[in-house]
Protein backbone atom coordinates (compact mmCIF):
# COMPACT_ATOMS: atom_id res chain seq x y z
CA UNK A 1 0.00 0.00 0.00
CA UNK A 2 2.51 2.19 0.49
CA UNK A 3 4.54 0.86 -2.06
CA UNK A 4 1.89 2.32 -4.36
CA UNK A 5 1.53 5.63 -3.05
CA UNK A 6 4.99 6.66 -3.49
CA UNK A 7 4.86 5.41 -7.38
CA UNK A 8 1.50 7.18 -7.96
CA UNK A 9 3.71 10.54 -6.20
CA UNK A 10 6.54 10.75 -8.88
CA UNK A 11 5.10 11.73 -12.25
CA UNK A 12 3.38 15.01 -10.46
CA UNK A 13 6.62 16.18 -8.64
CA UNK A 14 8.34 15.85 -12.24
CA UNK A 15 5.89 17.88 -13.83
CA UNK A 16 6.28 20.47 -11.74
CA UNK A 17 9.96 20.71 -12.15
CA UNK A 18 9.59 21.10 -15.55
CA UNK A 19 7.07 23.78 -15.81
CA UNK A 20 9.51 25.84 -13.68
CA UNK A 21 12.10 25.33 -15.88
CA UNK A 22 10.05 25.94 -18.81
CA UNK A 23 9.07 29.58 -17.13
CA UNK A 24 13.16 30.13 -16.25
CA UNK A 25 13.74 29.77 -20.06
CA UNK A 26 11.09 31.72 -20.95
CA UNK A 27 12.25 34.76 -18.56
CA UNK A 28 16.01 34.65 -20.23
CA UNK A 29 14.78 34.49 -23.43
CA UNK A 30 12.10 37.53 -22.56
CA UNK A 31 15.27 39.56 -21.02
CA UNK A 32 17.20 38.80 -24.03
CA UNK A 33 14.89 39.91 -26.72
CA UNK A 34 14.06 42.95 -24.51
CA UNK A 35 17.41 44.32 -24.43
CA UNK A 36 18.44 43.61 -27.72
CA UNK A 37 15.31 45.34 -29.32
CA UNK A 38 15.91 48.52 -26.56
CA UNK A 39 19.66 48.82 -28.41
CA UNK A 40 18.32 48.01 -31.82
CA UNK A 41 16.15 50.52 -31.59
CA UNK A 42 18.65 53.57 -29.98
CA UNK A 43 20.97 52.59 -32.58
CA UNK A 44 17.92 53.06 -35.06
CA UNK A 45 16.89 56.57 -33.70
CA UNK A 46 20.85 57.16 -33.85
CA UNK A 47 21.20 56.80 -37.13
CA UNK A 48 18.03 58.53 -38.05
CA UNK A 49 18.84 61.84 -36.06
CA UNK A 50 19.63 64.74 -38.76
CA UNK A 51 22.83 66.46 -38.73
CA UNK A 52 22.87 70.31 -38.05
CA UNK A 53 21.27 72.46 -40.33
CA UNK A 54 21.95 76.15 -38.35
CA UNK A 55 24.79 78.55 -38.51
CA UNK A 56 27.82 79.86 -41.25
CA UNK A 57 27.32 78.29 -44.61
CA UNK A 58 29.76 80.69 -46.19
CA UNK A 59 31.03 84.49 -46.50
CA UNK A 60 28.11 86.44 -45.05
CA UNK A 61 25.57 83.58 -45.62
CA UNK A 62 23.89 81.87 -42.31
CA UNK A 63 21.57 78.99 -42.83
CA UNK A 64 18.73 78.61 -40.11
CA UNK A 65 16.32 75.06 -39.55
CA UNK A 66 13.28 75.04 -41.70
CA UNK A 67 10.83 75.81 -38.32
CA UNK A 68 13.20 78.58 -36.92
CA UNK A 69 12.22 81.10 -40.34
CA UNK A 70 9.16 82.40 -38.77
CA UNK A 71 10.80 84.02 -36.01
CA UNK A 72 12.27 86.04 -38.16
CA UNK A 73 8.91 88.17 -39.23
CA UNK A 74 10.72 88.29 -43.07
CA UNK A 75 9.43 91.35 -45.21
CA UNK A 76 10.29 94.94 -46.79
CA UNK A 77 11.16 97.77 -45.04
CA UNK A 78 8.42 100.74 -44.74
CA UNK A 79 8.20 104.47 -45.27
CA UNK A 80 8.08 106.51 -42.16
CA UNK A 81 8.63 110.42 -41.69
CA UNK A 82 11.45 111.21 -39.64
CA UNK A 83 12.11 114.65 -37.84
CA UNK A 84 15.28 116.51 -38.87
CA UNK A 85 16.29 116.26 -34.91
CA UNK A 86 19.91 116.85 -33.72
CA UNK A 87 19.97 115.66 -29.89
CA UNK A 88 22.05 116.58 -26.77
CA UNK A 89 22.24 116.29 -23.28
CA UNK A 90 22.61 119.78 -21.23
CA UNK A 91 20.72 121.46 -17.78
CA UNK A 92 18.31 123.80 -16.97
CA UNK A 93 19.62 127.21 -15.70
CA UNK A 94 18.33 130.29 -14.92
CA UNK A 95 17.99 132.91 -17.23
CA UNK A 96 20.56 135.09 -16.75
CA UNK A 97 19.11 137.83 -19.14
CA UNK A 98 15.99 137.75 -16.72
CA UNK A 99 17.55 137.43 -13.37
CA UNK A 100 19.69 140.58 -10.96
CA UNK A 101 21.13 140.01 -7.79
CA UNK A 102 19.64 142.77 -6.02
CA UNK A 103 23.14 144.93 -4.66
CA UNK A 104 22.43 148.10 -2.34
CA UNK A 105 24.43 150.99 -4.03
CA UNK A 106 25.55 152.86 -0.79
CA UNK A 107 28.25 150.44 1.58
CA UNK A 108 26.39 149.95 5.26
CA UNK A 109 24.39 147.58 6.99
CA UNK A 110 21.25 145.71 6.81
CA UNK A 111 18.71 146.70 9.47
CA UNK A 112 15.58 145.08 7.86
CA UNK A 113 15.47 141.91 4.96
CA UNK A 114 11.82 141.95 4.41
CA UNK A 115 11.64 139.01 1.87
CA UNK A 116 12.23 135.16 1.81
CA UNK A 117 13.89 132.90 -0.27
CA UNK A 118 10.52 131.94 -2.49
CA UNK A 119 8.67 134.73 -2.47
CA UNK A 120 7.39 136.56 -5.17
CA UNK A 121 7.75 139.86 -5.48
CA UNK A 122 6.79 142.94 -7.60
CA UNK A 123 8.97 145.47 -9.53
CA UNK A 124 9.59 148.20 -7.37
CA UNK A 125 8.85 146.24 -4.06
CA UNK A 126 11.44 147.07 -1.21
CA UNK A 127 13.54 143.54 -0.49
CA UNK A 128 15.50 144.80 2.35
CA UNK A 129 16.90 148.86 4.11
CA UNK A 130 20.56 149.32 4.60
CA UNK A 131 21.75 151.98 7.51
CA UNK A 132 23.35 154.62 6.25
CA UNK A 133 25.61 156.96 7.86
CA UNK A 134 26.27 159.09 5.07
CA UNK A 135 22.40 159.11 4.16
CA UNK A 136 21.77 161.38 6.92
CA UNK A 137 24.16 164.25 6.19
CA UNK A 138 22.78 164.00 3.11
CA UNK A 139 19.14 164.16 4.31
CA UNK A 140 20.63 167.18 6.77
CA UNK A 141 22.53 169.08 3.68
CA UNK A 142 19.22 169.24 1.71
CA UNK A 143 17.14 170.60 4.65
CA UNK A 144 19.99 173.51 5.45
CA UNK A 145 20.07 174.35 1.66
CA UNK A 146 16.59 174.45 1.19
CA UNK A 147 16.17 176.71 4.21
CA UNK A 148 19.38 179.09 2.66
CA UNK A 149 17.87 178.99 -0.38
CA UNK A 150 14.14 180.06 0.90
CA UNK A 151 16.03 183.25 3.01
CA UNK A 152 18.35 184.21 -0.41
CA UNK A 153 15.26 183.82 -2.41
CA UNK A 154 13.27 186.40 -0.15
CA UNK A 155 16.30 188.64 0.31
CA UNK A 156 16.87 189.27 -3.56
CA UNK A 157 12.99 189.64 -3.74
CA UNK A 158 13.24 192.81 -1.17
CA UNK A 159 16.19 193.93 -3.13
CA UNK A 160 14.87 193.86 -6.39
CA UNK A 161 11.78 195.86 -4.60
CA UNK A 162 13.87 198.47 -3.12
CA UNK A 163 15.87 198.60 -6.32
CA UNK A 164 13.16 199.20 -8.49
CA UNK A 165 12.59 202.58 -6.23
CA UNK A 166 16.65 203.46 -6.45
CA UNK A 167 16.31 203.26 -2.28
CA UNK A 168 19.57 200.53 -2.41
CA UNK A 169 22.79 200.88 -4.55
CA UNK A 170 22.71 198.92 -7.38
CA UNK A 171 25.69 196.92 -5.85
CA UNK A 172 23.33 195.67 -2.89
CA UNK A 173 21.05 193.88 -5.55
CA UNK A 174 24.24 192.11 -7.56
CA UNK A 175 25.00 190.99 -3.88
CA UNK A 176 21.75 189.45 -3.26
CA UNK A 177 21.42 187.71 -6.98
CA UNK A 178 24.98 186.12 -6.45
CA UNK A 179 23.69 184.88 -2.65
CA UNK A 180 20.66 183.30 -4.22
CA UNK A 181 22.50 181.57 -7.14
CA UNK A 182 24.58 180.37 -4.74
CA UNK A 183 22.19 178.91 -2.56
CA UNK A 184 20.39 177.55 -5.59
CA UNK A 185 23.31 175.44 -6.96
CA UNK A 186 23.70 174.72 -2.94
CA UNK A 187 19.93 173.26 -2.99
CA UNK A 188 20.35 171.66 -6.40
CA UNK A 189 23.56 169.96 -5.48
CA UNK A 190 21.80 168.25 -1.90
CA UNK A 191 18.83 167.13 -3.70
CA UNK A 192 21.37 165.59 -6.62
CA UNK A 193 23.36 164.04 -3.30
CA UNK A 194 20.16 162.33 -2.17
CA UNK A 195 19.45 160.89 -5.50
CA UNK A 196 22.41 158.52 -5.14
CA UNK A 197 20.53 156.96 -2.45
CA UNK A 198 17.82 156.20 -4.86
CA UNK A 199 15.39 158.80 -3.50
CA UNK A 200 12.62 159.62 -5.95
CA UNK A 201 11.67 163.78 -6.31
CA UNK A 202 8.61 162.56 -3.80
CA UNK A 203 10.89 161.14 -1.37
CA UNK A 204 13.33 164.19 -1.58
CA UNK A 205 9.84 166.25 -1.33
CA UNK A 206 8.90 164.86 1.73
CA UNK A 207 12.32 165.06 3.35
CA UNK A 208 11.99 168.73 2.58
CA UNK A 209 9.01 169.58 3.87
CA UNK A 210 8.84 167.38 7.25
CA UNK A 211 12.55 168.29 8.07
CA UNK A 212 13.07 164.26 9.13
CA UNK A 213 16.13 162.72 8.34
CA UNK A 214 16.30 158.96 8.20
CA UNK A 215 19.48 156.49 8.17
CA UNK A 216 18.07 153.79 6.12
CA UNK A 217 17.46 153.15 2.88
CA UNK A 218 15.62 151.03 0.39
CA UNK A 219 16.33 148.52 -1.57
CA UNK A 220 14.33 147.32 -4.09
CA UNK A 221 13.68 144.36 -7.21
CA UNK A 222 14.21 146.17 -9.99
CA UNK A 223 12.21 143.06 -11.86
CA UNK A 224 8.96 141.07 -11.09
CA UNK A 225 9.93 137.57 -10.30
CA UNK A 226 11.22 135.01 -7.07
CA UNK A 227 13.64 135.32 -4.48
CA UNK A 228 15.71 132.59 -5.44
CA UNK A 229 18.39 133.33 -3.45
CA UNK A 230 18.76 134.96 -0.22
CA UNK A 231 21.99 136.08 2.22
CA UNK A 232 20.88 139.30 3.52
CA UNK A 233 20.46 138.99 7.55
CA UNK A 234 19.91 142.05 9.96
CA UNK A 235 23.46 143.73 10.83
CA UNK A 236 25.14 141.85 7.95
CA UNK A 237 27.89 145.01 6.21
CA UNK A 238 27.15 145.17 2.54
CA UNK A 239 29.05 147.07 -0.10
CA UNK A 240 28.08 147.73 -4.06
CA UNK A 241 28.84 144.90 -6.05
CA UNK A 242 30.69 142.16 -3.22
CA UNK A 243 29.01 139.28 -3.10
CA UNK A 244 27.33 137.42 -2.58
CA UNK A 245 24.73 139.72 -3.34
CA UNK A 246 22.46 140.30 -0.43
CA UNK A 247 18.97 139.03 -2.42
CA UNK A 248 19.03 137.28 -5.99
CA UNK A 249 15.70 137.90 -8.42
CA UNK A 250 14.72 135.48 -11.58
CA UNK A 251 11.79 135.96 -13.84
CA UNK A 252 11.10 131.98 -13.70
CA UNK A 253 8.22 131.82 -16.41
CA UNK A 254 11.27 131.12 -18.68
CA UNK A 255 14.35 129.31 -18.21
CA UNK A 256 17.60 128.68 -20.10
CA UNK A 257 18.62 124.73 -21.39
CA UNK A 258 22.91 125.04 -21.91
CA UNK A 259 24.67 122.36 -23.72
CA UNK A 260 27.48 121.86 -25.21
CA UNK A 261 27.48 120.09 -28.98
CA UNK A 262 30.67 118.80 -31.12
CA UNK A 263 32.21 121.41 -33.42
CA UNK A 264 31.37 118.38 -36.56
CA UNK A 265 27.24 119.60 -35.98
CA UNK A 266 27.56 123.45 -35.57
CA UNK A 267 26.54 123.55 -39.83
CA UNK A 268 23.19 122.25 -38.33
CA UNK A 269 22.09 124.78 -35.50
CA UNK A 270 20.53 128.62 -36.40
CA UNK A 271 19.16 131.00 -33.42
CA UNK A 272 15.44 130.63 -33.65
CA UNK A 273 15.39 126.49 -33.89
CA UNK A 274 12.69 124.84 -32.18
CA UNK A 275 13.47 123.13 -29.54
CA UNK A 276 12.00 120.05 -27.49
CA UNK A 277 13.24 119.56 -23.82
CA UNK A 278 12.41 116.45 -21.70
CA UNK A 279 13.67 115.87 -18.12
CA UNK A 280 13.51 112.93 -15.71
CA UNK A 281 11.32 114.02 -13.11
CA UNK A 282 8.50 114.42 -16.07
CA UNK A 283 8.64 111.40 -18.02
CA UNK A 284 6.42 111.73 -21.12
CA UNK A 285 6.45 115.75 -20.66
CA UNK A 286 7.91 117.94 -23.64
CA UNK A 287 8.53 121.83 -22.88
CA UNK A 288 9.26 123.50 -25.79
CA UNK A 289 11.17 126.65 -26.75
CA UNK A 290 13.26 128.11 -29.25
CA UNK A 291 17.67 128.51 -29.40
CA UNK A 292 18.46 131.87 -28.34
CA UNK A 293 22.18 131.52 -29.08
CA UNK A 294 25.70 129.77 -30.32
CA UNK A 295 28.69 130.14 -28.77
CA UNK A 296 31.07 132.48 -30.34
CA UNK A 297 33.93 129.98 -30.23
CA UNK A 298 34.68 126.89 -29.73
CA UNK A 299 36.30 125.06 -26.45
CA UNK A 300 39.99 124.91 -27.24
CA UNK A 301 40.06 121.58 -25.17
CA UNK A 302 36.33 119.85 -25.79
CA UNK A 303 36.80 121.20 -29.07
CA UNK A 304 32.37 121.98 -28.47
CA UNK A 305 30.54 125.11 -28.59
CA UNK A 306 27.87 125.99 -26.37
CA UNK A 307 24.29 126.21 -27.63
CA UNK A 308 21.66 127.66 -25.75
CA UNK A 309 17.47 127.90 -26.16
CA UNK A 310 14.76 129.89 -24.10
CA UNK A 311 12.60 127.69 -22.95
CA UNK A 312 8.78 128.13 -21.85
CA UNK A 313 8.06 126.76 -18.05
CA UNK A 314 4.28 128.43 -17.11
CA UNK A 315 3.67 126.43 -14.89
CA UNK A 316 7.11 125.97 -13.04
CA UNK A 317 7.71 122.83 -12.95
CA UNK A 318 11.49 122.64 -14.03
CA UNK A 319 14.49 123.86 -12.03
CA UNK A 320 17.94 124.88 -12.65
CA UNK A 321 20.36 122.32 -12.74
CA UNK A 322 18.02 119.77 -13.81
CA UNK A 323 19.29 117.69 -16.74
CA UNK A 324 17.87 117.88 -20.02
CA UNK A 325 17.64 116.00 -22.91
CA UNK A 326 16.55 118.34 -25.60
CA UNK A 327 16.18 117.48 -29.50
CA UNK A 328 16.16 120.45 -31.53
CA UNK A 329 14.42 120.36 -35.49
CA UNK A 330 17.29 121.23 -37.97
CA UNK A 331 15.27 121.28 -40.73
CA UNK A 332 11.86 119.82 -42.52
CA UNK A 333 10.88 116.34 -42.06
CA UNK A 334 12.57 113.51 -44.21
CA UNK A 335 10.73 110.60 -45.03
CA UNK A 336 13.04 107.54 -45.62
CA UNK A 337 12.75 104.01 -45.50
CA UNK A 338 12.92 102.17 -41.75
CA UNK A 339 13.05 98.43 -40.30
CA UNK A 340 12.11 97.94 -36.42
CA UNK A 341 15.02 98.42 -34.27
CA UNK A 342 15.41 94.31 -33.83
CA UNK A 343 16.48 94.34 -37.24
CA UNK A 344 19.43 96.42 -37.11
CA UNK A 345 22.79 94.54 -35.30
CA UNK A 346 25.65 97.00 -34.11
CA UNK A 347 28.56 94.68 -34.71
CA UNK A 348 31.68 94.78 -32.25
CA UNK A 349 33.92 96.69 -34.59
CA UNK A 350 31.20 99.48 -35.00
CA UNK A 351 29.15 98.60 -38.46
CA UNK A 352 25.48 98.27 -38.09
CA UNK A 353 24.25 95.78 -40.77
CA UNK A 354 20.90 93.66 -41.50
CA UNK A 355 20.05 90.08 -42.37
CA UNK A 356 18.45 90.00 -45.47
CA UNK A 357 16.37 86.86 -46.85
CA UNK A 358 18.13 84.77 -49.66
CA UNK A 359 17.36 81.62 -51.18
CA UNK A 360 17.04 78.06 -49.45
CA UNK A 361 18.78 75.24 -49.95
CA UNK A 362 17.47 71.38 -49.51
CA UNK A 363 18.32 72.10 -45.25
CA UNK A 364 16.63 75.25 -45.01
CA UNK A 365 15.95 79.08 -45.75
CA UNK A 366 19.18 81.61 -45.62
CA UNK A 367 20.29 85.15 -44.78
CA UNK A 368 22.84 87.48 -46.00
CA UNK A 369 24.08 90.03 -44.20
CA UNK A 370 24.80 93.65 -45.07
CA UNK A 371 25.87 96.78 -44.17
CA UNK A 372 23.44 99.89 -44.29
CA UNK A 373 23.65 102.88 -42.75
CA UNK A 374 21.72 104.09 -40.31
CA UNK A 375 19.93 107.55 -39.11
CA UNK A 376 17.42 108.68 -36.69
CA UNK A 377 15.24 106.14 -34.45
CA UNK A 378 12.09 107.29 -33.90
CA UNK A 379 9.02 105.34 -32.44
CA UNK A 380 10.72 102.16 -32.44
CA UNK A 381 12.27 102.41 -35.94
CA UNK A 382 15.31 102.90 -37.84
CA UNK A 383 16.20 105.41 -40.29
CA UNK A 384 18.23 103.52 -42.98
CA UNK A 385 19.83 106.25 -45.38
CA UNK A 386 21.97 103.59 -47.14
CA UNK A 387 22.22 100.07 -47.77
CA UNK A 388 18.43 98.82 -48.49
CA UNK A 389 16.17 99.35 -51.24
CA UNK A 390 12.43 99.01 -50.90
CA UNK A 391 11.89 95.51 -52.07
CA UNK A 392 14.46 93.86 -49.66
CA UNK A 393 13.56 91.27 -47.69
CA UNK A 394 14.63 92.14 -43.80
CA UNK A 395 14.52 89.59 -40.68
CA UNK A 396 12.47 92.20 -38.87
CA UNK A 397 12.68 90.60 -35.54
CA UNK A 398 15.94 88.61 -34.15
CA UNK A 399 18.49 89.66 -36.44
CA UNK A 400 20.43 89.48 -33.43
CA UNK A 401 20.35 85.60 -33.11
CA UNK A 402 21.19 85.55 -36.49
CA UNK A 403 24.28 87.75 -36.19
CA UNK A 404 25.21 84.94 -33.00
CA UNK A 405 24.38 82.36 -35.78
CA UNK A 406 27.20 83.46 -38.07
CA UNK A 407 29.59 82.57 -35.13
CA UNK A 408 28.72 79.02 -35.70
CA UNK A 409 29.62 76.20 -38.99
CA UNK A 410 26.81 74.99 -40.01
CA UNK A 411 26.83 70.89 -41.02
Amino acid sequence: MAATQQTSSAPPRSRALLWVAVAAIVIVVGGVWAVSSHNAKSHGDAEEQPPSVSGRVQKDVVRVAPDQAPAFDVGTPQEHQFENLRSTTGIIDFNQDRTTRVFSTQQGRIAQVLVRAGDDVKAGQTLYTVDVPEMSQAASTLISAAGTLRAATETLRRAEALAREDSIPQKELQQAQAEQQSAQAAYDAARQGLRLFEFSDADIARIERERKVGKEIAVKSPIAGRVTARAAQPGLLVQPGSDPAPVTVSDLRTLWMVAQVPESDFRYYRVGQPVQVRVQAWPGKVFTGKLSYLGDSIDADTRRFIVRAEVADPRRELRPQMTADFYVTVAAPQTSVAVPSEAVVRESNGDDVVWIAMDRDERGPRFTRRKITRGQTADGLVQITAGLADNDHVARHNALFLSGLYETDAQ
